[in-house]
């Protein structure tokens, strides 16, 4: 619909830029013979601006065609500035109703691209807002639904599939940062297998377009670990597992859930922080760097990165490399921390 008012509405203003194109041709033709002041298509085109802006006509009509021009130029003229700027407000609203939709493209680069949605997704943006975090990063929701399921500033919603090529390009994945995938409650079967389904089918197309792009994916039943393994994604998150594991272990060790929703969850409490090994620790042993990271950083150094991997509780003899990075539990991130 609105693209067909778009449509008249651009000829419209096409038609009345045309009329008065060749208005100032069709005056000289009827006036020049029988007026003194046109002698040239000059002084017609002179003719045709001075009434547009003057509102009336600056020489003297000798004939009644020329009367015709007059008017026709003054209607022309109105009309052409409300044609104009009908269309730009057209093209504008529905701009914005699309983007609403979701059927827009986003333009954007380095951002986080959620495909598929379910409850799990207002946390993960509320996580990745949160002030401590200080990600400025564009997000981008990427799902089969009618409307944008979290309007905030920041977050751009495309309506599509996320196992789809197309709607995965209209989302940017070719210029993403990270990509989240959820197990996607959006279609009619949620059976646990038929999730995972519909997970594997958009972690498939993530990374055969995007391998470079550091992909995250939740997965609902642990039987289903090895076929993600294949796809070759960077991080998977087994919810039965997790949940699992966690309800075992605090049953074993009471209060752990609350210390591990502590170090996991902003904005009170201490979090886990990845940050770059300073310079002073280069060539130093893991004994040393707690008591530095301590004494002058206030941070409890946990595990060393080497290789992409992460080492947890390394032994004190371990020694720091320049390219190192910590896991750091701390109240506020570091410079450089992620």
């Amino acid at each position: 619909m609105l693209d067909r008012v778009n449509r008249r509405l651009l000829l419209a203003t096409v038609f009345c830029f045309v009329v008065l194109l060749f208005a100032p041709i069709f005056f000289w033709t009827v006036e020049h013979a029988r007026s003194d002041d046109v002698h040239s298509i000059g002084d017609a085109y002179g003719w045709l601006f001075r009434t547009l802006f003057e509102n009336s006509t600056p020489y003297k009509l000798r004939s009644p065609f020329g009367f015709i021009s007059y008017w026709t130029v003054r209607v022309a003229g109105v009309s052409l500035v409300a044609f104009a700027t009908a269309t730009i407000a057209s093209r504008f609203v529905a701009t914005v109703i699309r983007q609403g939709a979701g059927m827009g493209t986003f333009k954007g680069s380095g951002h986080v691209l959620i495909c598929g949605w379910n409850r799990k997704g207002v946390e993960i943006v509320r996580e990745l807002r949160a002030r401590e975090v200080e990600d400025e990063r564009e997000i981008v929701i990427l799902a089969e639904r009618e409307a944008t399921p979290l309007d905030a500033k920041g977050i751009t919603f495309i309506r599509g599939n996320p196992s789809s090529a197309e709607d995965l390009a209209r989302a940017g994945l070719d210029r993403v940062s990270t990509v989240i995938v959820l197990a996607d409650e959006s279609n009619l079967s949620n059976e646990p297998d038929d999730v995972d389904a519909r997970s594997l089918l958009t972690t498939l197309a993530v990374e055969s377009i995007n391998p470079a792009a550091y992909s995250c994916v939740e997965v609902v039943k642990s039987e289903n670990r090895p076929h993600f393994e294949r796809t070759h994604a960077d991080e998977l998150v087994v919810s039965a597992e997790l949940t699992g594991s966690l309800l075992a272990a605090s049953a074993r060790t009471h209060g752990l859930t609350a210390v591990i929703a502590d170090l996991l969850t902003h904005p009170e409490g201490q979090e886990l922080y990845r940050v770059a090994l300073p310079v002073e620790l280069e060539g130093q042993s893991t004994r040393h760097a707690l008591e530095v990271m301590k004494d002058l950083h206030d941070s409890l150094l946990v595990g060393v990165f080497v290789d992409g991997r992460c080492r947890v509780n390394p032994s004190n003899d371990t020694v720091l490399q320049a390219g190192n990075e910590l896991l750091v539990v701390r109240e506020r991130p570091l410079h450089g921390s992620s």
